[in-house]
């Protein structure tokens, strides 16, 4: 019988002390086994209508992992159904992750905000003479879409 050293994943939250503790996570940190579940929980009493998971990995900048609106999820890059959010109320949004990986190790970062891009107002713009509205480099695209997917390359430079 040969021996198996067990998988240990660490899940850090942000655990420094703010001046203003408006966004609280629990646990601050976390070393499990993999192939376990945990929930990271987050709870703000801003009065803020959307929430973030953010996940920095070792040397790396942190990467938005889930975004709501509301109870409205309009960002998901997890790509994993091992990521459960769960957004009971407007000032928690937790997070479950089920059978941990090693590759989960990492900083876990929450956050708010009193909006979103969906809910800036466009401001007028000087176009060039002879511009057609909502063109962009020969792709039609109008204000609503930009809004709704400000990721898109061809909508980025539409005004």
């Amino acid at each position: 019988m040969g021996c198996r050293l067990p998988y240990w994943v660490a899940l850090c939250l942000l655990g420094a002390v703010s001046m203003d503790p408006g966004v609280i996570q629990t646990p601050k940190h976390l070393v499990t086994g993999t192939t376990r579940s945990v929930t990271l929980k987050c709870k703000q009493h801003l009065g803020h209508n959307a929430m973030y998971w953010y996940k920095q990995s070792v040397q790396k900048p942190p990467k938005l992992m889930l975004a709501y609106n509301y109870k409205n999820l309009f960002e998901n890059a997890t790509a994993s159904s091992r990521f459960l959010p769960d957004r009971s109320n407007n000032s928690q949004l937790d997070l479950q992750i089920k059978a941990l990986e090693p590759e989960d190790s990492a900083l876990y970062l929450c956050a708010s905000s009193k909006g979103t891009a969906l809910h800036l107002q466009l401001l007028p713009v000087h176009k060039p003479p002879g511009s057609k509205p909502g063109s962009c480099g020969g792709h039609q695209r109008s204000a609503q879409h930009f809004l709704e997917d400000p990721r898109d390359p061809r909508a980025s430079c539409c005004l």
